[in-house]
């Protein structure tokens, strides 16, 4: 009996093309998966390849461990020895192997959007134009990343950007560029181009593809130019390349994925055979209905078509909402209506286009008890608690880790300011020695007092037996000592209102530690960190855990739901107002509708309002997206006389004719009463019971225990609830 006999026809074949080019088109809820997997079981075990010559990459750090378990699975301990990882965690390998070859140790730190930002803020303001708001650090970090990813040097980005800032952008990107390279750090995008430079050099590209003779790219669609020659220069001497991906799920491109490699993969290899997997193993028909009629709109498609043997299901229910607050209602009431009838929190997801969208959903469901957690917004390792041990950790791993140094140098406070650190930077200059060592010998630096020289010594001191005991005890226990020698949670008790939740987290920083250590085996600080670094939006979702899920289409991707409500489905928000001018992104934007409504097992809702918030005014003349209505009616369910556009108001037209905006401070001055009246009890997450003692159009005044406090009107919602 053979691996693959548990295949279907479609699947089998493609497993079973091994030498030369292969390209799988695998649709939504095919098993993709499943074929990859098989695919390798098949070569170590039926076809005597080994394993150490199988390179297999995906795209998130869960995709890779699920792949990875299925391998182990079915080929056993040869099944371990594969190289199944995510892109950026192969670049990381070469690099700490060979990233000397580029002036680099190989405990060089990874810097996160964050750490980005805050570099090219220092640098800002290094240069005098702090308070220039043309140059905003997240918008410059973007251009950054996209052209080192592009293989643009800051000269070349001059000349290509001679106006909107893209000079002094361009001397930005030379200063970030030295100051990373002297901090011995990389952010993602040198992860990959410092891989790619790497495989520029002969020898080790020679070594790379002597080791890795056989090659399977996983979402091959979401490749951008640097993953795409660096999967090509290592498949260049055999050929032996398999590619899976969806041309239809291809939905990152503000990221820099270029569909372009999917769908020329024909072209780069004019021998490949083609496989199209369109058997959908995850929706009922009635979803892959919608799916199909609404992606044969765009010119990009490959002509798939998706079908299933799990029967018609449910018709899509399309609602009209008054507004955001009627929609949140609407959801709010379903999922308990399902829960009534024996379905759990987890079985509900909401998917939308913006993260702004939960703020309405989040009030609703803690008004009903429903619990909920969102996807991909603050994430866990963003949180200033959690950044601080971590800066702790970078800097014991990488005493050249400048910018986590100067982060952790006065946490807990020390009174070291940052002319204080000015100085000690400016003695490592002059003194050509790092702002480590330069701490280690403060009692040299003039101008400084006593006190501050012995703070100083303490806490170099402190990290050098900190360096000592990384080399000698689990991570998890080097956290311990961390926590325990600074004081961390008397110093959040002391410093933060939230303290209790800040000492949560942390202590959960703990278990993802001994969780880890679990699954690697002798964990090495520099393992911890480069695992931390990866993490992705969805890592943490736990499907056994009973809550309702609320993310991003864009999180969604590779995930399925039994019940997913689609929500915001309206013209100007999905798809995006840049689609009315831009064939691309239109395409792009119903290819993540096509995304978004084959994540959907068993039931989808739709929903879109009529008026909707929209930059701080409400537009009441919202109309349902045009992916709407791309779904045949013979598919659709709803409560009103047909699904078409429908504004909610036709009678607040200015004298031009144009769509007149109504403000909040309109609407207040509308309304006819107030959502919490006096004498009324109310619950504050933080004080407590209350009793409103007055209400206006701004604000509500409140008599707690602790005394009267008075709560602005816009953001009550946020912490009130009716007692």
């Amino acid at each position: 009996m053979s691996i693959l006999d548990i295949l279907n026809d479609r699947q089998r074949e493609a497993a079973k093309q091994i030498e030369g080019p292969v390209l799988i088109l695998a649709g939504a809820g095919s098993g993709k998966t499943k074929t990859i997997t098989h695919r390798i079981a098949y070569m170590i075990k039926e076809l005597g390849i080994s394993p150490y010559n199988i390179l297999a990459v995906t795209f998130t750090n869960k995709a890779a461990k699920e792949m990875k378990e299925r391998v182990e699975f079915l080929a056993g301990e040869d099944g371990k020895r594969v190289m199944l990882s995510t892109f950026h965690s192969f670049a990381l390998r070469l690099l700490r192997i060979f990233g000397d070859r580029l002036g680099y140790s190989s405990n060089f730190t990874i810097y996160d959007v964050d750490d980005q930002k805050k570099v090219i803020k220092d640098i800002i303001k290094s240069i005098g134009r702090k308070d220039d708001k043309n140059l905003k650090e997240r918008d410059i970090a973007s251009k950054i990343s996209k052209a080192k990813e592009d293989k643009i040097t800051p000269e070349e980005f001059e000349s290509l950007h001679q106006y909107d800032n893209g000079k002094i952008v361009a001397e930005i990107y030379r200063r970030y560029n030295s100051v990373l390279k002297n901090n011995n750090a990389m952010d993602f995008s040198d992860i990959l181009v410092n891989a790619d430079k790497l495989l520029d050099l002969k020898d080790i590209l020679s070594k790379v593809q002597e080791k890795f003779i056989y090659i399977m790219v996983d979402e091959y669609q979401d490749t951008n130019k640097i993953q795409y020659e660096i999967v090509n220069k290592i498949a260049s001497k055999y050929r032996n390349l398999c590619v899976v991906g969806d041309e239809n799920q291809s939905i990152y491109g503000f990221r820099g994925a270029n569909i372009e490699n999917i769908l020329n993969f024909e072209k780069d290899y004019k021998d490949a055979k083609v496989v199209k997997l369109e058997e959908n193993y995850r929706s009922t028909s009635v979803i892959l209905d919608a799916a199909n009629a609404v992606i044969k709109n765009n010119k990009s498609s490959k002509d798939k078509n998706l079908w299933t043997n799990r029967g018609t299901g449910e018709k899509i229910i399309i609602e009209e909402c008054n507004d955001a607050r009627e929609e949140a209602q609407y959801v709010a009431m379903e999922i308990i209506k399902g829960k009534a009838t024996g379905k759990r929190y987890r079985d509900f997801t909401i998917l939308y286009r913006t993260n702004a969208q939960s703020r309405m959903f989040e009030e609703k469901f803690l008004r009903e008890n429903i619990p909920y957690k969102i996807f991909g917004t603050v994430s866990f390792y963003q949180r200033i608690e959690i950044k601080d041990i971590i800066g702790y950790l970078s800097v014991i791993n990488n005493t050249d880790d400048n910018l986590n140094l100067n982060r952790i140098l006065n946490v807990p406070k020390r009174k070291i300011g940052d002319k204080t650190f000015e100085k000690i930077e400016n003695f490592a200059k002059d003194q050509n020695i790092s702002i480590f060592e330069a701490i280690g010998r403060a009692h040299e630096i003039g101008d400084l007092s006593a006190n501050l020289k012995t703070t100083l010594l303490d806490f170099y001191n402190m990290l050098k037996d900190f360096i000592i005991l990384s080399e000698q005890m689990p991570v998890s226990e080097l956290y311990d000592e961390i926590v325990k020698k600074i004081g961390y949670k008397d110093y959040l008790t002391s410093s933060y209102d939230d303290y209790e939740n800040r000492i949560e987290n942390i202590e959960e920083l703990k278990n993802s530690i001994v969780e880890l250590e679990k699954v690697l085996e002798n964990m090495t600080l520099r393992d911890y960190l480069e695992n931390v670094s990866l993490i992705s939006a969805t890592d943490d979702l736990d499907g056994e855990k009973d809550y309702v899920k609320l993310m991003t289409i864009h999180n969604s991707k590779g995930l399925e739901f039994p019940v997913v409500f689609l929500v915001g489905a309206e013209d100007e928000l999905f798809p995006g107002a840049k689609a009315e001018f831009d064939p691309k992104e239109e395409e792009e934007e119903r290819r993540l509708c096509y995304v978004a409504i084959t994540r959907a097992e068993d039931k989808l809702y739709i929903t879109y309002a009529n008026s909707r918030f929209m930059y701080g005014q409400i537009d009441n003349f919202r109309s349902q997206s045009r992916f709407i209505r791309e779904i045949p009616t013979q598919l659709v369910m709803t409560n009103k006389a047909e699904v078409k556009p429908k504004p909610a108001i036709r009678n607040s037209y200015d004298n031009s004719g144009f769509k007149k905006m109504i403000t909040i401070d309109d609407l207040n001055k509308r309304a006819k009463d107030f959502p919490y009246s006096k004498g009324e009890k109310v619950l504050h997450k933080k004080f407590g019971m209350g009793i409103v003692k007055d209400v206006n159009d701004k604000k509500v005044t409140i008599n707690f225990v602790d005394g009267t406090k008075e709560i602005a009107m816009a953001v009550a919602d946020k912490f009130l609830t009716k007692a």
